[in-house]
């Protein structure tokens, strides 16, 4: 040892305390890691695996859910129109295993379910972007004729997506309470954990706006603008049934509508206030 080498300096903090650990507010990949979604750049076998896998865990599972059969049917309409358009990206030509986890008990099987129907959720959003570009396509180069098809398949994937909602949710309100809400707090998750950060959500939300606005702004004179316009409006339906369904969940299961985001940000603010 080197008695002429000054010992490195301590760090101290100014207020004379140790330090309080910080954790940094959730982020997408947060998200993604909650509900096992990989992202990264799979390959067309890859992607067509991991289709498989999650179809055949909501198959198995389905049967022991509390769904009625019209959610059941929707659910499936899902499945189908996904593994049509997987089917379709290995024949260009052609026109237009569960996730890990314990299952020992009830809360045990909510959260396997509740991961597993947003895996779900996150698959219909995803063929339901695509979908949208290909509509999108379709106006843009005036093909008039594709387009009610279109918009009668987003209509279908905006079913099955309310439909999968209730999928995830289908457990007692007071199981999400104890069992299934705490695994996105912390020390689980970072504070902050929303559905705000689901990627897929977020460019459907920005496709489906362009898809409105560009259908707003047909010619009178467009063929078959009234068959589009009867489409349009089943599609503005089922959004709208998506949307009163996940408040009716949201209400059911967080009574006082504290997201955590939401509780998250008042105690940060309050935390700021506090300080200042």
């Amino acid at each position: 040892m080197n008695s002429d080498m000054p010992p490195l300096p301590l760090p101290l903090a100014t207020d004379s305390r140790i330090p309080v650990r910080t954790v940094a507010d959730a982020t997408t990949a947060d998200y993604d890691r909650y509900f096992h979604i990989a992202r990264h750049a799979p390959d067309l076998a890859s992607w067509t695996r991991g289709v498989l896998r999650l179809q055949s865990a909501v198959l198995a599972d389905l049967p022991h859910t509390g769904l009625n059969d019209s959610q059941r049917a929707a659910v499936l309409t899902g499945l189908v129109h996904a593994s049509h358009a997987t089917l379709a990206a290995w024949l260009p030509s052609v026109p237009g295993s569960a996730p890990d986890g314990p299952t020992d008990g009830p809360g045990d099987d909510a959260l396997r379910r509740w991961k597993l129907g947003h895996q779900l959720f996150h698959l219909l959003l995803t063929t339901m972007n695509s979908t949208l570009d290909d509509t999108l396509a379709t106006v843009g180069a005036a093909r008039w004729a594709s387009v009610p098809h279109g918009l009668e398949r987003l209509r279908a994937l905006y079913d099955a997506a309310t439909a999968t909602m209730a999928y995830a949710s289908d457990f007692p309100a007071s199981v999400y309470a104890n069992d299934v809400r705490p695994t996105m707090e912390p020390p689980f998750a970072p504070p902050g954990f929303s559905g705000m950060l689901n990627q897929e959500h977020q460019v459907m939300t920005e496709r489906a706006r362009a898809l409105t606005a560009a259908l707003g702004g047909l010619s009178p004179l467009t063929p078959s603008l009234a068959v589009i316009r009867h489409e349009a409006a089943l599609l503005r339906s089922a959004q709208r049934r998506n949307r009163k369904a996940h408040a009716e969940i949201c209400e059911r299961c967080v009574p006082d509508g504290a997201s955590l985001l939401r509780q998250h940000t008042t105690r940060d603010r309050s935390d700021r206030a506090t300080d200042e």
